[in-house]
């Protein structure tokens, strides 16, 4: 009875009353919405008034379909806009709907029939929507409206060579020099089709004239010929080598041999050209992809030829490095002499007095490094001198003179905890060491191995095994070996590491029975040691080397079921493999 009532309040029905609230509601609602419109309209970014650029403004947006409509616009006052309608062409693409833009290209033609993009957006919408009759007809209504010139040719064969029809690309470029009179013009299209059809070396003929006429093509010739078999390389490189030799034939060919992995062929290649700027920056890039490609040696000689060439400290001071890198001591040490002589001692100071000291410091000509580094001293900034003190100390050490290493750290301004981290190690130190060396992301073989020393002993001091770093630091490789041999003794925790690592410098240093021994003792008395399946898979290798087949096959079986989860297994499987099948190891 409460609840009627309550329905019945002021003479109003509980739903008439629900109805009135809705209302009231729909009605803010209606009030909010256009307010919220046109806040947010007022929040956006003002778009240019020009039908073209706000096309090009809503495309940045990702607002495809506001862009095609702007772009539209734009076509309505200019149906040959090209711009615009490429622009529209890119959005009906991304919302599926190419069909659309035919009849829009058809327009732009009529406006403009001349226009070779215009044209080449129609062929390429029909390629995309599968119309071939209607490519075709196209391309023929383009080649009568334009008669002699090659672009309709270009255009068509290149979408045919891109969708495998050579045949039909073939015929195209076939008939389009007979109209034209002549091959030049084709000569793109027919090395792609060329070597689409395997014809390798007409097709590196048709590649040499195309970046002869057009320089930027280099790229394209050089990534299309490098996929050519081993078998064809020869015929690429008579065509390129052939007279007259030119710097856009030679560029591509040198690049080839480079990638072929013939770094050496490609500078002989180069070599060649007269000395001229074109081709001094012929030579300067080459040696900079010498580089990226290791090859110190070829980037050396090409970076002294163009430094020949055009004097430059810089190219010179590279040339030297790369001497350096690649071995070649005595060469980094003439070119940073010639460099010095030639130089200004402020310049030289900044470009190949460093390259001098670190060449100095590794042929073990310590004191002529700090006769150099003391006549330039006054021309370095403090930041500059720093890391050569460096070089002079690791250039002392590797002379034997540790003593001198450290008091010029001591005195240097360079903070070198890793180099002082070397000296202690050095002195069996190996608390100090163990404080100051870090590993680095390209730490070399001696690093690795001090720093897995120091992690797998607790002992502080070592100072045998401090004798062995440091004669592996001067390189007496014997006597670093035998320091590490006598040191397993002195750490027992990582003896097998000592050993492990005594082996390797015995085999590098010819001296075979004795890293057998040592392999031996590590897989017999250590088979738990983390060096335990290398140490067995290289007594194999040097059992199979020695003609002892049976006991290698034996070795390489226990390794694989001992150590199942080493990552040596893909190796020890090869070699396994190789011994059943009686094929001799390479020496």
């Amino acid at each position: 009875m409460q609840n009627h009532k309550i329905q019945r309040l002021n003479g109003f029905s509980y739903s008439t009353l629900l109805r009135a609230i809705a209302a009231s509601l729909l009605a803010c609602a209606c009030t909010l919405v256009p307010a919220a419109s046109a806040q947010a309209r007022a929040q956006e970014p003002s778009l240019p008034t020009d039908a073209y650029s706000r096309g090009e403004s809503l495309e940045l947006q990702s607002r495809f379909a506001d862009a095609a409509a702007a772009y539209t616009e734009a076509l309505a006052r200019d149906a040959a806009n090209l711009p615009a309608l490429l622009g529209l062409e890119r959005m009906d693409a991304q919302l599926g709907r190419l069909e659309q833009f035919l009849p829009v290209v058809e327009r732009a033609i009529t406006a403009k029939p001349q226009a070779a993009q215009i044209r080449e957006a129609q062929l390429r919408t029909l390629r995309s929507l599968g119309k071939r009759d209607q490519l075709r007809e196209a391309f023929e209504r383009w080649r009568h409206d334009m008669p002699g010139d090659p672009a309709p040719a270009r255009a068509y064969s290149r979408l045919l060579i891109a969708d495998g029809d050579t045949r039909a690309a073939d015929s195209v470029l076939r008939q389009a020099q007979r109209d034209v009179g002549s091959g030049r013009g084709f000569d793109y299209e027919l090395a792609q089709l060329r070597a689409a059809s395997g014809l390798w070396d007409l097709s590196a003929q048709s590649w040499r004239q195309a970046v002869e006429d057009n320089g930027y093509l280099d790229q394209a010739a050089t990534f299309s010929l490098v996929a050519a078999p081993a078998t064809a390389r020869a015929g690429i490189v008579k065509a390129l080598e052939a007279s007259p030799v030119t710097v856009a034939a030679r560029r591509v060919l040198a690049s080839l041999q480079l990638m072929w992995g013939t770094p050496r062929d490609g500078w002989e290649s180069l070599r060649v050209l007269s000395p001229d700027s074109a081709a001094v920056v012929a030579w300067g890039e080459f040696a900079t992809k010498a580089e990226e490609a290791g090859a110190w040696l070829v980037a050396r000689d090409a970076l002294a030829a163009a430094q020949h060439a055009d004097p430059d400290p810089r190219a010179l001071a590279r040339a030297a490095y790369d001497a350096l890198r690649g071995g070649d001591a005595a060469g980094s040490l003439f070119l940073a002499t010639l460099g010095e002589r030639t130089l200004d001692s402020a310049t030289a100071a900044a470009t190949i007095v460093p390259v001098h000291l670190r060449a100095l410091s590794q042929a073990g000509r310590v004191a002529e490094a700090s006769q150099v580094m003391q006549a330039y001293s006054r021309f370095l900034r403090p930041a500059d001198k720093a890391p050569l003190d460096r070089v002079l100390a690791w250039g002392w050490i590797r002379a034997g003179d540790v003593t001198k290493a450290r008091e010029l750290l001591a005195h240097s301004d360079s903070g070198d905890a890793d180099a002082l981290g070397w000296l202690a190690l050095y002195d069996g130190n190996l608390a100090s060491a163990r404080k100051s060396l870090r590993p680095e992301v390209e730490s070399s073989p001696e690093a690795l191995a001090a720093l897995a020393l120091l992690a797998r002993t607790r002992a502080d001091t070592a100072p045998v095994t401090g004798r062995a770093f440091l004669a592996l630091a001067r390189g007496d490789t014997a006597a670093a070996a035998s320091g590490f041999e006598k040191a397993a003794a002195e750490l027992g925790d990582a003896a097998p590491l000592l050993l492990a690592t005594a082996a390797r410098l015995y085999a590098a240093h010819h001296s075979e029975q004795q890293a057998i021994t040592l392999w031996s003792a590590i897989v017999t008395k250590s088979g738990d040691a983390p060096e335990a399946p290398e140490a067995e898979l290289e007594w194999a290798r040097a059992l199979r080397h020695d003609g002892h087949t049976k006991e290698a096959v034996e070795h390489l079986e226990h390794l694989i079921l001992t150590y199942p989860q080493s990552a040596l297994l893909p190796q020890a499987r090869r070699e396994l493999e190789l011994s059943r099948n009686g094929i001799a190891p390479q020496s």
